[in-house]
């Protein structure tokens, strides 16, 4: 009986993790389409929220942070759009989203 449970709360730890993966994933996906529409705002809420459901992983934490840095951009805030882009370069400077990221401070520096 007592291995039953816990191979039964193993199961359900698997299916609400994976939830809680789809529902991050969900909510940068929101996020994204509100920047492609200029709702930079919404989408600072939608990261926001995507950053509580679980733990990011790296990949993903590095999307989020570059998407802030897009929001703040998009919200003629710079310092806090630099910051972001400067957090992800350092970082995550082997990525995708490290790249660009290094992109956009060059931009900004000149």
């Amino acid at each position: 009986m007592k291995h039953t449970t816990i191979v039964i709360l193993a199961i359900v730890s698997i299916f609400l993790c994976s939830g809680c993966a789809t529902a991050q994933r969900g909510a940068i996906m929101r996020a994204q389409n509100g920047i492609k529409d200029g709702d930079y705002e919404f989408s600072l809420r939608r990261l926001s929220e995507a950053e509580k459901y679980t733990i990011p992983k790296p990949d993903v934490l590095a999307e989020i942070a570059y998407l802030k840095g897009v929001c703040y951009e998009g919200l003629h805030k710079p310092d806090e759009a630099r910051a972001m882009f400067k957090y992800v370069a350092d970082h995550f400077a082997n990525t995708d989203y490290g790249y660009m990221a290094k992109e956009k401070l060059s931009q900004v520096e000149k």
